[in-house]
């Protein structure tokens, strides 16, 4: 997370949405980034709202980046498989798609990634996110924060999850829309 006084801004950085890059991109620009531990750098909206806004005694505008929700879950699937995780309860290396999703719907297991709509909203389920962008509509996303911050801001290719198969038979794609279908209305009705 960022907070950027002069232009107005805190920027969420919703897990694997090319936030790394933003981050890296508009870093020293920033009055307070938070990075360590991923709990700061992953601030909630809600959290934010209950401990830091009432600090910064400010009503700054809000900015974030949304992905589709099974691209999301895709990446998270992605990363999870990567060599450094072999091994470990975390890691995807050995399972399908299919796999790793039914595991994440399964009753009674808990949500390995959880949802962005928990991560963006307020306790009460209103989004206050102003600027909340489709992770797809990275020219919007660069459009955006060029006219904010006065000239073009280059993004570095950064933290890219190794490439895997996302095939999932159709009924759970339907049982993963039902499930997170906050998210969707969210991706649905963000700036694309």
């Amino acid at each position: 997370m960022m907070v950027f006084p002069r232009e107005n801004l805190v920027f969420f950085a919703v897990p694997k949405t090319g936030t790394t890059a933003i981050e890296a991109a508009l870093d020293a620009r920033a009055a307070i980034v938070l990075r360590d531990p991923p709990q700061m750098k992953h601030l909630t909206v809600a959290s934010y709202a209950r401990v830091l806004q009432p600090l910064l005694k400010a009503d700054y505008e809000m900015m974030a980046v949304i992905r589709h929700p099974l691209d999301w879950h895709g990446s998270h699937y992605r990363y999870r498989s990567r060599p450094a995780l072999r091994g470990s309860a975390r890691s995807t290396a050995d399972l399908t798609f299919a796999q790793f999703i039914e595991r994440m719907l399964s009753p009674g297991t808990p949500e390995a990634e959880g949802a962005q709509s928990r991560f963006l909203c307020l306790k009460d389920g209103r989004c206050p996110v102003r600027h909340l962008f489709r992770y797809e509509a990275q020219d919007r996303i660069l459009a955006f924060l060029a006219e904010r911050f006065g000239g073009p801001v280059e993004l570095p290719v950064v933290n890219v999850s190794p490439r895997r198969a996302l095939d999932l038979p159709e009924a759970l794609r339907v049982a993963h829309e039902t499930r997170f279908a906050r998210c969707y209305e969210m991706w649905e009705a963000a700036q694309h």
